[in-house]
């Protein structure tokens, strides 16, 4: 067994190669002592913290709509990461992610819950890997990516209402055409879930696929990137329900269609990301059509435009693996001696518009613009703010709240 001792200096532009992990695992910056290497199997040890604080200020009309949102401060996440090989020729991957859930656990909550427990099994060398256990669905761009890699605190308000954070199944992924174009179909049912007490039948599948394409591709610092994918789910026990926050996690639902009958819904969605140096655009559309005569068939919308600028001249590398951007790491790391830099410094722009009322369906209709800046002292560290305008029309009222957002983030 290799394990060394912890460097004094921190190299933060070690980074594990493609084939340490899996391809959905978040990034482990490879220190060499949280990196142990056998002749049967290898383990990296990483970690997640993220604390936030975040503020509001809301009309009366909002007050009306969800009541008083205090002020709070929270460990957003507290992620414990386990990831690694067995066997040395066309090794197979599995990835172990725990969020431990405080000292507190007196509410029935377990210490630590399992977030990610999966396998990849790859077929050959070229003909892709296949992923058993609880991972990530493999469809929408921000439910892919790393919420650590985002260019914001958190994901646009459609996103969680349409995609489970993680699922329970089977899924093929593969890399094709020099990995200018990816593709993933998989097939879910949450029924083993801790806690979950419907039959399998009764919990419903999901189905999923996603297609990623680079039209145009010079390098990480110029192209293009296009995607549509597809999601099915059944209704559990004959009913559906959407719900979503405004991209704040202690603030409550604003979007809340509740729970109706149905039989299923039909999501599709689209992106397109293009990189130009510092510069990226992204911009992704969802709609979903629920089977449901009760409430005749309604439909569902979700879009977001956004785009962020490397002020000190960076950008995140493209993960050809699954079609999404990497981790960020700084030219020159914050340092005092001759040479060294500030880090990174990104400005952000976003605007999320979520639509969840039609037919007899009044879910709300929320639209939020959201500014950012965020630091990077080196590949370890993320200082983020956020500031955000929301209006949600719901209930015949026009709800309105300023949201201002701060983080603090650790990765290693």
């Amino acid at each position: 067994m290799n394990a060394q001792q912890s460097p004094f200096s921190l190299n933060d532009t070690a980074t594990m190669n493609a084939d340490e992990a899996p391809a959905d695992a978040a990034p482990i910056l490879d220190k060499k002592w949280n990196h142990i290497q056998t002749k049967y199997f290898t383990l990296n040890f990483g970690i997640a913290v993220f604390l936030d604080h975040n503020t509001a200020s809301q009309n009366t009309e909002n007050l009306q709509q969800v009541g008083d949102i205090p002020a709070a401060t929270e460990f957003r996440g507290e992620r414990l990461i386990f990831s690694g090989t067995f066997f040395s020729k066309n090794p197979w991957r599995y990835m172990i992610s725990l969020n431990y859930n405080g000292l507190d656990t007196a509410d029935g909550k377990d210490a630590f819950s399992v977030i990610d427990l999966n396998l990849e099994i790859p077929l050959s060398k070229t003909a892709g890997w296949i992923t058993f256990g609880k991972q990530k669905e493999g469809v929408g761009y921000e439910y892919i990516l790393p919420g650590s890699q985002s260019f914001f605190m958190e994901r646009g308000s459609g996103v969680p209402a349409f995609i489970r954070q993680r699922n329970i199944g089977i899924r093929y992924s593969n890399s094709i055409l020099n990995q200018r174009m990816t593709y993933t179909a998989g097939i879910f049912n949450s029924w083993l879930e801790q806690g979950n007490k419907n039959s399998f039948s009764n919990n419903g599948i999901q189905v999923t696929s996603r297609v990623t394409g680079l039209p145009m591709y010079e390098s990480d610092r110029g192209f293009v990137h296009v995607a549509i994918g597809y999601r099915y789910t059944d209704a559990t026990n004959g009913k559906l329900s959407y719900k979503a926050k405004p991209e704040v996690n202690t603030a409550p639902s604003f979007i809340n269609t509740g729970s109706f009958d149905a039989r299923a819904a039909h999501t599709l969605m689209f992106e397109w990301l293009g990189v130009k140096g510092p510069v990226a655009l992204m911009a992704e559309y969802m709609i979903d059509f629920v089977n449901s005569s009760a409430s005749h068939n309604p439909h569902f919308n979700y879009w977001t435009v956004e785009g962020s600028w490397f002020l000190t001249g960076e950008n995140r590398k493209y993960n050809k693996q699954i079609g999404v951007l990497g981790k960020l790491i700084p030219k020159k790391n914050l340092t005092f001696e001759k040479g060294g830099g500030i880090g990174a410094l990104e400005l952000d722009a976003r605007y999320t518009s979520a639509n969840f009322t039609d037919q007899l369906i009044y879910g709300g209709n929320l639209g939020r613009f959201t500014a950012g800046l965020g630091w990077y002292p080196n590949a370890h560290f993320r200082f983020e703010v956020n500031y955000g305008h929301a209006v949600l029309n719901k209930a015949n009222l026009n709800g309105k709240v300023d949201f201002w957002q701060l983080r603090a983030q650790f990765e290693l």
